[in-house]
């Protein structure tokens, strides 16, 4: 027979980690302020990645450069990995992402998805 209580639980075991957040009683600002919220998991994780992107180095990618034009959503995903792997700091990974970003960016000019001077501005941010 199925048990559901049994799965959710090996399922919130399996994917993820718990962390205990404690507050002070007389900490009421905090307290009022997260009992506001809707989401307080949401909220917490929004302000920690805030946070790391505000910490960050970039050991790969060139933080100078900014992208400030829609992209596809294949590049996108590509973008976003890139972005994941220059924080981790996986060169191997990153250098495999930033290579499919200046191939699907060759591709994307071709058929007049981008301009040839935003694919440019693509492989500055995420050169080889």
């Amino acid at each position: 027979m199925f048990d559901q209580k049994e799965y959710v639980n090996r399922f919130i075991k399996d994917h993820y980690r718990t962390y205990k957040l404690r507050v002070d009683k007389k900490d009421r600002v905090v307290l009022n302020h997260l009992e506001k919220e809707d989401n307080v998991n949401q909220y917490l994780l929004t302000l920690i990645r805030a946070d790391i992107e505000k910490r960050r180095k970039h050991p790969f990618v060139d933080a100078s450069v900014v992208i400030d034009f829609p992209l596809s959503k294949t590049m996108k995903e590509l973008v976003e990995e890139a972005e994941k792997a220059d924080i981790l700091e996986d060169y191997g990974l990153y250098m495999n992402l930033a290579d499919a970003i200046d191939s699907q960016g060759k591709k994307e000019v071709a058929r007049h998805l981008i301009s040839e001077s935003q694919w440019k501005i693509l492989t500055r941010r995420y050169h080889l």
